[in-house]
């Protein structure tokens, strides 16, 4: 597929006439799709771009495909958010600017009641997000103006309330993937400080540079003023560029060394304080042109190049996001008097009514009141079923209203005291700081070497002359900087991160390619992490449903078109998928017979939570749910103990009580889960799956994927999950899950990684976070650890090739400032080709 046809319509019919080749790329985001690719997916890669490619299509918004990148990651499939933040956004600002007039003595002006905003965002990737995100707020009644710094994922807009509702745009954008939320993202004060001075550095090297070239060019002292001018002006600026630049690697150092850590840093500000003392000292001798001003100045702007690097990738990942701010990011709406106010969860106290909307979490325990409804658990205990609650029963803390309307409950204990709390303010991550063992041996060996080389020149020199020897010293430590890890590493990390992010994975933490190094065991959670969050119909479902009259699958197409629950939404997709046949022929559902059989009542279809669907047409009562309740029994309490922790719960479709069809759904794995745990065992990991499910399911998706039944726990609660991380050697896992109730383990583990970017709680706690329906980020994101090091490994022994050479010359007293000028960049230039040209696409086969 080019991306010349990604703002095409798509059809089936489409998908069918292009055959559809693994190998051919997703017309959303450009990437392969791969392996496991279906013809029943059409041409994306995963659910969300082919969500989002539809309403491109049909919003007319097809110049996003003209501004993209060729490829991109996958779009982020979100669940939906009640925007309860806005109301407390709005209040609060309203209450400030009521306090501000008021003390200004005035009674408003024009702009009353338009909304001034700052806002984070998540998602912005590109210049066609961007594009996007202001194409639809223009088409928006009420907005006014939007700017968007997709550096920093922040948003300033004005809406004007009165000509149309904010949560609509915010719902819209959310669609295609994106999420805005309350500012609390700034810009980090150290990135700031570090392009500053990179800035500075890299100008002082291009000035000093220019006035090195007139020395080498044959300015001498009979020229007259100008050459000893320009010498002072290069010693000034080499002064400037050692005192702002140097910093960085001066504080570094020092904080080694108090660890008693040879760390990189040592070399490095070594090098720059003795070549620019020998630089003043030859300066001030033997005049402007024996200086390594240029080199000196040239070196602190590429070390500062590759400093600024590092930061600049993972600051670029985290902003990606929204910010998690644990409990004060929390809100829920209380009933007030006679008003619902929106208040930060940790205001919630024992007794306040609290009013539930779809997409939110219950932030205590409270009781449920005057309505049935139905929870999902998944988030916080790892159970996939949704649980059915009646007035008088308990919601449980953390519970998500995953059902299309509200609920109340009143809350039984303080947010203090709360189960949800106590997860929310679970460590980010292990405590302490990661020191990579291996980089640890090679810095210490370098800069013993190269302390080694340098000393061994003074002494050799100096019985002949001091003046000579102090300049050995200082051509050793200029011309052997460490280029191949002070650039090309940061310049690897770059494209190694610019290929992840490209695939949907992004990294957060500046010690996990270092750390992926040491994992041996690879810990994941089940419920959303490696299934799809919906359910698959069984092959005797499948069978059951086009073993079914013409007219009592209309009938069941009908009925669950119009419900949200996971049964009905699988049983619709199926059948959408399947040719259903009508009395007298072989043709698939009609739509006007669909049409026919809506106009006949389908209005009086109700929904009991926790049942099923009741649906009376004609002189038939059809019911679609739980045994006893579709045979006609309306007894409550036996519907919630049948069937229940079965490994696959049985469904009846019935008619006046008699049943048509016996339906069994199974979990959906995500199609490349079973391949790529096969490939993480193939290639050494140590696999576990934990859950909070049933520990029959569980031991069931281990079979069905691959894992030993025995390396499998269910029933496990958030401290469980931890306890089996420690007890499998926290020093060498990776754990990998979705829900809150997997923080405990994040913290435990020695690294964490996630697919849940609905919400940043888990994500700031993870070490990377990735998008799509597989879980091939988890392999690529290990293997990409491996091929770094690779890389750098192979760098370092042609800089070891190099300073042995360069370092020989220095011995020999053959290393002017002119032959340093143009070893250190040469080598720098040489090094960080070879990166590039290691890590370009076509080489990177571990990302297939």
């Amino acid at each position: 597929m080019s991306s010349s046809t990604a703002g095409l319509p798509y059809s089936e019919a489409d998908s069918a006439a292009s055959g559809g080749a693994p190998d051919e790329l997703c017309v959303h985001c450009g990437s392969a799709l791969g392996r496991f690719w279906k013809a029943e997916d059409g041409p994306f890669c995963c659910r969300g771009c082919r969500h989002v490619h539809e309403l491109i299509h049909d919003g007319k918004l097809e110049r996003y495909y003209d501004l993209r990148p060729d490829t991109q990651a996958p779009a982020a499939t979100i669940r939906g958010d009640s925007f309860n933040w806005l109301d407390r956004l709005i209040d609060e600002q309203a209450a400030r600017d009521a306090v501000t007039a008021q003390g200004n003595g005035q009674q408003g002006n024009g702009q009353q009641g338009i909304w001034q905003l700052s806002l984070d965002i998540q998602g912005v990737h590109c210049a066609a997000c961007v594009w996007l995100l202001e194409e639809l707020f223009r088409r928006s009644a009420g907005g006014i103006d939007l700017r968007i710094n997709p550096t920093l994922g922040q948003v300033e807009l004005s809406w004007d309330p009165a000509r149309g509702d904010l949560k609509n745009y915010l719902c819209e954008v959310e669609n295609f993937g994106y999420r805005l939320g309350p500012r609390r993202k700034t810009a980090s004060r150290s990135s700031r400080a570090l392009l500053m001075r990179l800035a500075l550095s890299v100008a002082v090297a291009l000035n000093v540079m220019m006035f090195s070239l007139s020395y080498y060019f044959g300015l001498a002292p009979e020229d007259g003023a100008l050459y000893g001018f320009f010498g002072w002006l290069s010693l000034g600026l080499a002064t400037l560029s050692v005192v702002v630049g140097g910093q960085v690697f001066f504080r570094g150092a020092l904080a080694g060394l108090r660890r008693r850590i040879a760390h990189l840093d040592l070399p490095i500000s070594l090098g720059m304080l003795l070549a620019y003392l020998g630089s003043v000292y030859a300066f001030l001798s033997g005049g402007p042109e024996t200086a390594y001003f240029d080199t000196l100045t040239i070196f602190v702007a590429l070390m500062l190049i590759g400093r600024w690097a590092q930061e600049h990738i993972l600051e670029r990942n985290r902003n990606a996001l929204l910010d998690d701010a644990g409990a004060e990011n929390l809100t829920v709406k209380r009933q007030s008097r006679d008003r619902l106010e929106a208040v930060a969860a940790t205001r919630v106290q024992r007794g306040d009514e609290l009013w539930i909307a779809p997409g939110d979490l219950v932030p205590v325990d409270g009781v449920l009141l005057r309505k049935e409804t139905e929870v999902s658990l998944d988030w916080i205990t790892g159970e996939s079923d949704p649980v059915a609650l009646a007035p008088g029963d308990i919601a449980p803390a953390g519970a998500f209203n995953a059902t299309e309307g509200g609920f109340a409950v009143t809350a039984v204990e303080d947010f203090a005291a709360s189960r949800l709390g106590e997860l929310l303010r679970a460590p980010a991550l292990r405590s302490g700081e990661f020191l990579p063992l291996w980089w640890h041996r090679i810095s210490t060996i370098y800069v013993a070497a190269v302390l080694i080389l340098a000393s061994t020149g003074f002494i050799l020199w100096f019985g002949h002359d001091p003046t000579i020897a102090f300049k050995v010293t200082i051509g050793v430590l200029v011309v052997t900087c460490p280029c191949a890890l002070g650039l090309a590493t940061p310049l690897a990390e770059e494209l190694i991160h610019h290929r992840l992010r490209r695939h949907g994975i992004f990294l957060r933490t500046p010690t996990f390619l270092d750390k992926a190094l040491q994992v041996r065991k690879i810990l994941l959670d089940k419920t959303g992490t490696l299934t799809l969050g919906e359910l698959q119909a069984s092959p005797e479902t499948a069978a059951a449903l086009r073993a079914l009259a013409p007219a009592d699958q209309l009938v069941l197409a009908q009925m669950t078109a119009r419900s949200n629950h996971p049964v009905s939404r699988c049983l619709a997709a199926t059948m959408d998928r399947m040719e259903m046949v009508k009395e007298g022929g072989s043709e698939a559902l009609a739509p006007a017979s669909v049409t026919g059989i809506a106009a006949t009542g389908i209005e009086n279809l109700s929904e009991l939570p926790g049942r099923g669907l009741r649906w009376r047409h004609g002189a038939h009562e059809y019911r679609l749910g739980r045994p006893h309740f579709a045979l006609g029994d309306t007894d409550r309490s036996t519907d919630r103990s049948t069937d229940r922790g079965a490994e696959s719960q049985e469904t009846l479709f019935a008619r006046d009580g008699q049943p048509l069809a016996r339906l069994r759904f199974l979990e959906h794995f995500k199609a490349d889960a079973a391949a790529e745990l096969a490939d993480l065992a193939a290639a050494g990991y140590d696999l576990h799956l934990l859950s909070g499910d049933s520990p029959a399911k569980v031991r069931e998706a281990a079979r069905q994927l691959g894992i030993d039944p025995a390396k499998a726990r269910g029933g496990l609660g958030p401290e469980a999950k931890a306890a089996c991380v420690r007890a499998l050697d926290e020093h060498d896992t990776l754990m990998v899950g979705d829900g809150l109730n997997a923080s405990p383990s994040f913290a435990a583990a020695l690294c964490a990684a996630t697919p849940a970017v609905d919400r940043p709680v888990l994500p700031g706690k993870a070490d990377f976070y990735f998008l799509g329906d597989g879980i091939a980020a988890i392999r690529r994101a290990l293997f990409a650890a491996k091929q770094l090091r690779r890389v750098v490994r192979g760098n370092l022994v042609i800089a070891v090739l190099y300073n042995v050479i360069a370092a020989g010359l220095c011995l020999a007293g053959l290393v002017t400032p002119v032959v340093a000028a143009i070893l250190m960049p040469a080598s720098s230039v040489a090094v960080v080709s070879l990166t590039a040209w290691r890590l370009s696409g076509r080489r990177l086969t571990w990302m297939s």
